[in-house]
């Protein structure tokens, strides 16, 4: 019985420990657009975990009882009594308030349950990836040893690798081709043939003469055993399996002047965060180099990059110009697919310039895509000198799409820029920027 119980609860434990991974999960999904715009995940490390709110899990414990029915019957068990299906078997009085006041009910209990960062991105991950992602056949770059697998079986190799199974087979056959030898060269019966066969240790030369000498026979059944030599050895012919990908390069770009202020500068870090942790999860080589700029522009390392925090008048066109520089000498695009993403509030002194460098990655570089984001949280109705020079020097058209104003390229034409007004765009404006049929043919 012990036994049983211990079993019984170990099940309900385990019932338990799923409701609430289902639960949890519920959560995530119900409130990923805030989950996706917490600022205190921005700056974490790897392996951070998120803290969220769940009900908490209430199981009912019923208990049979006893109790007298006008003082007469006494009835046990759950369920007893006069009400009929449908009744409201209880409700405690209320004690709330007016409005405004105070009041002293008990809210509901909930508890706080962790999540990893990579348990969110795997719930994010569904048709998210790198748009109009191309295979470069100039150079393939070798990723990764995935190991070691067997690609067939050989007659030579070492002995760490040998192939006891197919061997033993081969020696099994060399014995059956022994006796039967035997016993036609000999005229003995297989017992006979079996004992000297034996006894020579599968030495057939010394088979013959001992069946010639008149060997006992001492076995009454045969009980083949291998014989090998070297032409019957089996060798594991592995071979070392390799991963090969096109390679892809990164380029995180931010404005970090005067005018973006500290609540731009987050939404700005929050759309790179995700992005990056994204195509990390989904691709096991992709490099990402960080430029961050105000009037100039400098190369950052990630942490840096995260946490900078600037002054100063703004040219978007010096980011644009410091990507360019490093993929003509670097990330050449006949070998890589070269993505950017800038963020900025498209306040600009040089919109001209911008406009003719971002011309020159997309038409003349071909890079696979740029994408712009236009952190706008002042609610004004006019658009900034930048986007509106996209609009018009690019071959692009604008529309809503998920309660997003998004400037998107033609086929051609890889550029996508997108408005974003508050936190709640954060996830939004990432399935756009990520969604992996854009431009593809």
């Amino acid at each position: 019985m012990p036994v049983r119980r211990g079993t019984e609860y170990k099940e309900k434990g385990k019932r338990d420990a799923r409701r609430h991974r289902e639960k949890q999960k519920n959560v995530v999904k119900k409130e990923i657009k805030k989950i996706v715009s917490e600022s205190s995940i921005i700056t974490s490390k790897k392996g951070k975990k998120v803290k969220i709110p769940i009900k908490e899990l209430v199981i009912p414990d019923f208990k049979p009882g006893s109790r007298k029915d006008n003082g007469e019957n006494r009835q046990t068990g759950i369920g007893q009594g006069k009400g009929k299906k449908g009744d409201v078997i209880g409700r405690r009085p209320g004690t709330g308030h007016e409005p405004g006041k105070p009041g002293n009910v008990p809210g509901e209990d909930y508890i706080e349950s962790e999540v990893d960062i990579e348990e969110i991105i795997e719930m994010m991950l569904e048709d998210l990836g790198l748009p109009n992602l191309q295979k470069k056949e100039e150079v393939a770059r070798l990723e990764a040893s995935m190991g070691y697998k067997i690609s067939g079986i050989k007659k030579s190799g070492p002995t760490v690798l040998l192939e006891k199974k197919r061997t033993s087979k081969q020696g099994i056959g060399r014995f059956y081709a022994y006796l039967e030898s035997l016993k036609e060269e000999t005229g003995k019966d297989e017992l006979a043939c079996y004992s000297a066969l034996r006894e020579a240790n599968g030495n057939l030369g010394e088979a013959f003469l001992l069946l010639e000498e008149g060997i006992e026979t001492k076995y009454s059944e045969v009980e083949p055993f291998p014989i090998l030599a070297r032409e019957d050895l089996r060798y594991m012919d592995i071979k070392e399996e390799k991963s090969y990908h096109s390679n892809a390069v990164i380029f995180a770009m931010m404005d970090v002047s005067a005018s973006m202020t500290t609540d731009k500068k987050y939404l700005a870090r929050s759309m790179l965060f995700w992005i990056n942790e994204f195509l990390k999860k989904i691709y096991e080589h992709v490099e990402v180099r960080f430029i961050v700029h105000h009037a100039r522009a400098w190369l950052v390392d990630e942490d840096s990059f995260f946490k900078t925090g600037e002054s100063g008048g703004t040219r978007c066109a010096e980011a644009y110009r410091l990507a360019r520089s490093m993929i003509e000498s670097n990330y050449p695009t006949g070998s890589w697919n070269v993505y950017l993403f800038h963020f900025s509030d498209g306040e600009d002194w040089e919109v001209a310039a911008t406009v003719k460098e971002v011309k020159r990655l997309v038409d003349d570089l071909k890079v696979n895509m740029l994408g712009y984001g236009e952190i706008r949280l002042d609610g004004r109705p006019f658009s900034s000198g930048l986007k509106i020079a996209f609009e018009k020097e690019l071959p692009v058209d604008t529309k809503e799409v998920n309660e997003l104003n998004v400037i998107a390229g033609e086929k051609n034409h890889p550029f996508l820029g997108i408005v974003i007004k508050d936190k709640e765009h954060i996830l939004p404006a990432i399935q756009e920027f990520l969604k992996k049929e854009r431009w593809n043919s």
